[in-house]
């Protein structure tokens, strides 16, 4: 823990009092050195990528937004008591969420719905088949999936221990996967058709596996690559189905590009809906992240980890 200089407002940011942050894996990798956050200025960096709180400031040139308001929103250096960050990238706590609700919800919602809607071009009554669908991401898929009235549901996990809470959020079967083998399963629930969409945060190891059981135009969305980056592409069948491959991350997006990322969920969701209310595994004080940081290490978790900043909890 250490002072920095408070952050200066540009003419089209706000200035939020930070109340909750969430852990994410990105700041595990600033922590083991592979990944530097981008924070503003010459200073130390601040892990966090998102964050929740009031707005206090405004800038000169923002609209729509007021000082009292309750914010969630992409930050760089969320873990901090206050940030800025452009108005674009803002969106109101939905009515009966708690800070820490706002703080969980934020990146999985906005990653997801551009994975399963902007990118994977999800229709009602479409096959889904969801991997890594018990991290906190993967959750809030299943809940998107089922808002947006897929089909046939199909989530994957490593172990039993979340089929009943995926079962609660939408998912209609969970697969337990301990080898990578998972598509003739997959083609069984769906009589041989196939996943229409397929989201993806497992990566390389699930490619040969997913390009079996995709469907003829199917869309395979790769968000994350808990599993490795490295994976057997099979051309033929890429060619055969008809296939799209799509990858999808925030780091090479400009604030324009986050801000149509954000425009697209508030435009398509009313978040104020129950079935969008992200699962909280546990809040840690602030002055606890590395030991948050370590329940993420661990992966024993259901939920998004939160952080309280300062004496919020």
């Amino acid at each position: 823990m250490r002072s920095i200089p408070a952050p200066e407002l540009g003419p089209r940011q706000v200035k939020i009092r930070v109340r909750n942050a969430s852990v994410n894996r990105a700041d595990l990798a600033q922590r083991s050195g592979t990944h530097q956050a981008a924070t503003p200025g010459d200073g130390p960096a601040v892990v966090g990528l998102d964050a929740a709180g009031d707005i206090v400031e405004v800038g000169c040139d923002v609209t729509g937004v007021r000082v009292g308001d309750r914010v969630m929103a992409l930050v760089n250096g969320g873990l901090s008591e206050e940030v800025v960050v452009d108005a674009a990238l803002t969106m109101p706590i939905p009515r009966g969420w708690s800070y820490a609700e706002g703080a969980a919800g934020i990146i999985g919602l906005l990653t997801e719905h551009d994975a399963l809607r902007t990118n994977g071009a999800l229709a009602p009554g479409e096959c889904v088949l969801i991997h890594a669908a018990a991290s906190a991401v993967g959750l809030q898929c299943v809940q998107l999936a089922r808002y947006f009235d897929a089909g046939l549901i199909i989530a994957t996990a490593r172990t039993e221990r979340a089929r009943g809470l995926l079962t609660a959020l939408g998912a209609d079967q969970v697969l337990t996967v301990s080898d990578a083998r998972f598509s003739d399963r997959v083609l069984e629930l769906t009589h041989g058709r196939g996943a229409d969409v397929i989201i993806d945060h497992v990566g390389g190891p699930y490619l040969a596996e997913n390009i079996r059981c995709a469907g003829i135009k199917g869309r395979l969305v790769g968000v994350g690559r808990l599993g490795g980056a490295d994976g057997v592409l099979d051309m033929e069948a890429v060619a055969f189905k008809r296939l799209s491959i799509l990858g999808v991350t925030f780091r090479t997006r400009d604030a324009v590009e986050k801000a149509g990322v954000v425009a697209a969920l508030r435009t398509e969701t009313d978040l104020d809906n129950e079935t969008l209310r992200p699962t909280i595994e546990r809040i840690f004080p602030w002055t606890e992240a590395e030991q948050a940081q370590d329940l993420l290490v661990a992966n024993s978790h259901l939920g998004k980890i939160v952080l309280a900043v300062g004496t919020t909890l």
